[in-house]
Order: C-alpha cells, then structure tokens, then sequence
C-alpha cells in the first residue's frame, strides 16, 4: 500500500496550540481555586479542602505566574522552616453587607499576614502571631483573628503568609461575626468547665495535703495545676491574657511548664507506687527523666525554639513512655493501686499519640486531633485522683479479704435467690397472660360466626336483654331489625354453596358498615338472616336505619365465583319502649312478624309497625 501525503494547510492552527494557548492564559491569570460565597443565613464555612497553597524558602510575595497547589483537607505540614502562602477568595452575594471573622484556629504561630484585597486593588494587612505584640491584633481573643467586611456583591482576594517555628498546622474558619460570637461563648464555656474541674481538684488536694502532710497530696495537685496551665498555653490563653505583655518569650514558657508536669507528677507516683522499696530501678529512671526536663527548660533558653520545640516532643514522648512503664511493671506486681495508673498511662498514651501525629503532619488536624492531648491527660488527671485514695483502701481491704469474701458470698445468694424469684414471677405473669388471651380468644369465638365475622345468636339474646332492662330503667326505646336474604335457597341451588357463603360475608360486611355508623349491635341470627339492636333510637331514626341497610345492601351486585348476582333482602322493623311488664321476646316476635309481611308483600322492602310498609 502506498503512503499517503496530506499538504500542510497553512494558517489553521490544530486543536493541541489552542490547548496549550488556553492553558497559557489561565496560568497567566491569579484563579483561585476556592471561593467562599457568603449568602444571606451565612453561618460559617471550615477552610481545607480547595485553597491554594504555597511553600517557598523566603517571605517573597509569589507572583502571578507561580504554581500553586491546591488542599485535599486541612493545611498540616509538621515542623517545617518554609514559608507558607494560602490565597482564596471570599464573595459576598447578598443584598446586604456581611462582617466576617476569618478564625485561624491554631494560636501558637509565630507569624501570620493577612492581606485582603478589595476588587479595586487595595490591601489591608493584618499581622498576626503569637510572638508579634497584642497592640498590633484588632480582636482580643485566644484564636489569631481576621475582620472581614464585605459590602453587598462585593469580593474580596484573601492572601496568607505563615512563618512559624512551632508544626506548622493552618486550621481556619470562615465565621460570620453573630455566628462566631456565639461559637466563641460555647467553646469559652467548655474550657472553662474543663479547668474547673482540674483546679478544684487540685484546690480539694491541696486541703487534704494542709491537714495530712502527704507529700503526695501536694504534688499531685502541682501537677493538675502546672497541666492547666500547658492546656492554656495551646489553646492561646496564656499568650492573649497571662503574657500579653511579653509576647516574645512566650516560647520558653512550654519548657518549663512541661518540666514541671512532668516532676510533680513524678514526685506523685513514686510514693504512691512504692517504686523506691519495690522497683528501685525504675525509681532511679523516674528520678533522671525528671532532671532531664528541668535541664531541657534551661538549655531551651539557649537555643531555636525549632530545636527546643523537638527536643521537648520527643521528651514527652519518652518520659510518658517512663512513666507509664513504671505503673504496668507494679500492675503485673499485682499492686491493685497501679491499675488506675495504667488506665490513666492508656489515655496519656492515646492523647499523646494523636497530638504527636497531628503536630508532625501524619494525620489530618482536626479539633478533635488538637484536643486529644487534653482530653487524655484530663482523664489521665482523674485516674490519678483515684490512685491515692486506691492505695489506702487496698491496705484495709486486705485485712477485710475474708470478712468481705463472706459477704459476697451471702450477697451472691441473695442475688441469685431474688433472680429466681424475679423469674418465677415473670413465668407465672407470662402465663397468665397466655391464658386471658386464650380465654379471650376462646370467648370472642362462643359469641362470633365463624363464617361472617359477626356477632351470633347466643351473643344476640345476651345483649337483647341487657339492653332491654337498660331501656326500662332509663325509659329509652329499643329497637330490633330482622332482615332477611330473598330467595336465598335460589342462590345456592343455582351458583353452589361457595357462592352462598360469598354473598353472605359480602352481605355481612356491608350490613356491619351500616350498623358502626350507627353504634347498632349486628348479629347473624340464622341461616340467611340477619339482626341488629339499637337503643334509644326515635320511629323516624330507626326507618332511617332500616332504609340505609336496604339501600346499601343491594346497591351494588355481590361478587361471587364466575360473575356477579344482584342481592335484595326483606327487612322486618320493630320498636318499643320497654316496661317491666314486658319481655324481650315480645320486640323479637315482632319484628319477625313483619319481616313475614314483607315478604308476603313480594320482598325488598320493609314492614315497620305501626308505620306502613317501604318499598
């Protein structure tokens, strides 16, 4: 086969030059990849996935022409010296003018700027950071706080720049100022809950300690008291009110503050573990990982607080690590007390963990992740508290062991014995209440019939008299509705007996229809008749009834297997005010009478007494 040659056709451009040309445009043009839309009922939006971000060495505004990256979740990059650049946008499309606060949850960076560009060019900067001056922040407040505001279709470019020695973790949200004010006051509360906890047990120790003299006492409540003060630090506290003023050495305050938690608790746990006596090796290695902090709070003065801030993560790590060795090796002791501080070791372990893993970057930061650390020495806090007080019952139980092992003993009779007892209870109330239902059931299936559902005639002459002697005492009338299928044995010898027995519970339904609406009793009384009692009914409210039952009956046709018949019946009315005189097989013998009239008169209509015959 032969090639063949296709002319270069000049001036047309293919379709891969207008790809790249369109790709050249958009990387010439700043697009942001997120922007935030601020409508009217704007509450707040979490800032992670979709920002465009930037690491560079230097603090040098990125030109237009950088490549950016773009979030999958929260900004988390761990220890990291680089400068990091954020931009998104943020537009307004409501009607009226909206004040946002742009919340950088993460109040231990050093240094952040946050440039907002209105769409006629102007910047503002905000600078931010823990080690800048609290003067130079328009809001007071724990969190690194932006003002946004935005007129009515307006929007803003948002450009940040983070330098930080501490991990460098860029959680934000987007607030409106009623929303974030709100938020502010639920989040305040739950510190405040928190450190009251912790300090007023610290505060129950320390009494405790003033009227004891244990030692233990007094360091523990060092402990919680110096934990608090960590738990402020990262959460800003200790930076926007405690040291405000001194702002720039807010990064030796960390050192210390952990040397201390970790020698009070340390001086706590050795008594209380009796590691001096028992384990004199792992009190030794308690001992050296306690000089080992305080000299680390005094070589962090000398030194980067990038340097520092490493140091001091890894000697958390190592010195829980100790510590929690210490508990498990009396827990195998079999040393009851060390259990509670191996439960506590767990949730130190577990907080640890997480707050380790989020400040490096391994996991994603979240306000979870960001407490887990408080979380887990909270806890850790109340398991101490538990320790102590442990100890000292533990001598006393041991003295009470075989006095106690009785008691169980007849209390774990006593238990069994009640649960027999529950139990035989419950059989006998579940079978008494098998034999109601049975009772029940076996009463509803004396008084039904069987084949239409409705009441039968031995249930009939029950109600029959009851209600004739109700209507005696009350002078009420009573009335009886005899009604009767014409040429039924027709039916049945024509179509069969299932056909019969089809247009009989068609007939019954409807005739019970009828007798709900008006509160009637509705019986099978016979064969192909049927009865239904009322009470306190006049002459015309009973016709009434009666014409009703008729007119519906035969209405519409009666399906039956192979087609459809049209049903009629004779109805026989009767109605009476009772005396004692009377008997209740007088209404009876009446009605019947004058369902015989209505049938000699060639059925489908009623015979009422003494009214004259309907058709």
């Amino acid at each position: 086969m032969q090639k063949r040659h296709y002319p270069n056709r000049k001036g047309q451009t293919s379709p891969g030059m207008w790809a790249m040309l369109l790709l050249t445009l958009l990387m010439a043009c700043p697009v942001y990849a997120l922007t935030v839309t601020t409508s009217e009922g704007f509450t707040s939006y979490t800032l992670n996935a979709g920002l465009e971000y930037r690491l560079q060495p230097d603090a040098q505004r990125p030109d237009s022409n950088a490549a950016w990256d773009v979030s999958r979740d929260t900004l988390t990059f761990g220890f990291n010296p680089s400068h990091l650049w954020i931009r998104f946008g943020v537009h307004n499309t409501s009607a009226l003018p909206q004040d946002l606060i742009l919340d950088i949850e993460y109040p231990l960076l050093d240094q952040v700027d946050v440039i907002v560009v209105s769409p006629t060019g102007d910047e503002r900067i905000h600078y931010l950071g823990d080690l800048r001056p609290i003067s130079e922040q328009e809001i007071e407040h724990p969190h690194l706080l932006t003002p946004i505001t935005l007129a009515p279709g307006e929007k803003n470019k948002i450009l940040i720049r983070v330098k930080t020695e501490a991990t460098l973790n860029i959680p934000m949200t987007l607030w409106s100022k009623s929303a974030f004010i709100g938020s502010t006051q639920h989040d305040t509360a739950y510190d405040l809950l928190m450190y009251g906890i912790l300090i007023g047990v610290a505060l129950y120790h320390l009494l405790l300690f003033v009227q004891l003299r244990e030692p233990a006492y007094f360091w523990y409540s060092v402990f919680l008291l110096s934990l608090v003060s960590v738990f402020a630090y990262f959460q800003g506290y200790i930076n926007a009110y405690v040291i405000s003023d001194i702002r720039d050495q807010s990064n030796h305050f960390l050192p210390w503050a952990y040397a201390l938690v970790a020698s009070s608790c340390i001086l706590y746990i050795q008594p209380t573990l009796d590691l001096p006596r028992s384990r004199p090796g792992y009190s030794r290695a308690l001992t050296i990982t306690m000089c080992a902090g305080i000299l680390l709070a005094v070589v962090s003065s000398f030194i980067a607080y990038s340097i520092a801030i490493k140091l001091l993560t890894v000697y958390a790590v190592g010195a829980a690590l100790i510590v929690i060795g210490a508990q498990a090796i009396r827990a195998i002791d079999r040393y009851e007390p060390a259990f509670y501080g191996v439960s506590a070791g767990a949730f130190l372990v577990a907080g640890m963990g997480i707050t380790v893993l989020e400040k490096t970057g391994q996991i994603t930061s979240t306000p979870l992740s960001r407490s887990a650390g408080d979380i887990g020495f909270t806890i850790m806090a109340i398991f101490y508290a538990l320790l102590l007080s442990q100890r000292m019952r533990w001598e006393q139980d041991r003295r009470h062991k075989a006095e106690q092992a009785v008691a169980l003993s007849n209390a774990e009779l006593l238990r069994t014995q009640k649960q027999l007892n529950q139990e035989l209870d419950s059989l006998v109330h579940a079978r008494t209440q098998e034999l109601e239902k049975a009772n029940e059931r076996l009463h509803h299936a004396s008084v039904t019939d069987p084949l239409t559902k409705l009441y039968n005639r031995r249930y009939f002459d029950d109600a029959l008299v009851t209600h004739h002697n109700s209507a005696i005492k009350f002078n009420e009338t009573l009335t009886v509705i005899l009604l009767d299928i014409d040429h039924f044995k027709r039916i049945n010898d024509t179509y069969g007996h299932p056909a019969g027995d089809v247009c009989l519970i068609t007939i019954a339904q409807r005739i019970k229809s009828v007798g709900e609406r008006y509160e009637a009793i509705c019986a099978r009384y016979g064969g192909e008749e049927f009865i239904l009692l009322l009470q306190n009914k006049s002459q015309s409210e009973a016709q009434h009834i009666a014409e009703d039952l008729l007119t519906t009956i035969k209405q519409s046709p009666v399906p039956i297997p192979g087609g459809e018949i049209t049903v009629t019946t004779s109805i026989g009315l009767a109605i009476m005010t009772p005396q004692r005189n009377t008997n209740p097989d007088d209404i009876l013998k009446s009605a019947d009478d004058l369902l015989y009239k209505a049938k000699d008169a060639g059925r489908d209509r009623i015979f009422s007494s003494p009214a004259a015959p309907v058709n």
